[in-house]
């Protein structure tokens, strides 16, 4: 999943610009363990996406509305560039967003071709693929105790679906999950101290899942002990 990112800055040639220049945005690449670590690959409607590839960008934006950045990704193989979407960061909704101007195009730098847009805003900007089928499992927590934060990782199909509202049945919005996915969670009983589960299998928690792992939309319990 992870895509090397090939960018190019779009200055004109005026004086006003070149002393734009010395102060140039910073681009840096975002990559799936980033995603899963501190955001997730969900849109604004909390379906999870496919994460294909990303870039951070850190600069002045006024600068930048005036002297844009055309971001030019790698194709992907068997990937279809229609079926993709640039999409930014939303820190407040926890989300992915559509933008305007986020319409991928294919570029050529001598004989190499690329897929490109332009974005004129910093932040956080990620290539996505949406889910043809959307889905939900249940995940109950036993024993009285409620999950205050969770997240589910799948890198096999770079998806990242996060929670943080207090709950006693985890609704992943991933329709079969993988037993080699990772989960983490804190969770509490009232009156005691969070607990906290960090980085585990689904299938060290969630044990039912091995018994048909095609099973859509299936209910499971959790358990909250972690033998192997």
């Amino acid at each position: 999943m992870n895509i090397r990112i090939v960018l190019m800055v779009v200055y004109l040639l005026s004086a006003v610009h070149v002393i734009a220049q010395s102060v140039s945005p910073s681009v840096k690449d975002l990559d799936f363990a980033m995603v899963a670590e501190q955001f997730n690959t969900c849109n604004d409607k909390r379906e999870p996406m496919t994460f294909l590839s990303g870039c951070s960008i850190a600069g002045d934006d006024e600068l930048l509305r005036k002297n844009p950045i055309e971001i030019m990704f790698n194709p992907i193989a068997k990937v279809d560039r229609e079926d993709c979407l640039l999409m930014r960061w939303d820190p407040v909704l926890r989300a992915w967003k559509k933008f305007p101007g986020n319409r991928l195009n294919n570029t050529f730098e001598g004989r190499n071709a690329y897929w490109s847009a332009v974005v004129d805003a910093s932040g956080h900007y990620a290539l996505m693929k949406e889910i043809a089928n959307h889905g939900s499992t249940q995940l109950l927590i036993p024993g009285g105790y409620a999950a205050e934060e969770w997240k589910y990782v799948q890198p096999n199909l770079g998806i990242v679906c996060e929670g943080f509202s207090t709950t006693r049945t985890i609704a992943v919005p991933v329709m079969n999950l993988s037993p080699l996915a990772q989960i983490s969670l804190k969770f509490r009983k009232n009156g005691e101290p969070v607990s906290v589960l960090s980085g585990l299998y689904v299938g060290q928690v969630v044990k039912d899942v091995w018994k048909d792992p095609d099973a859509i939309n299936g209910s499971y319990e959790l358990s909250l002990t972690t033998s192997k």
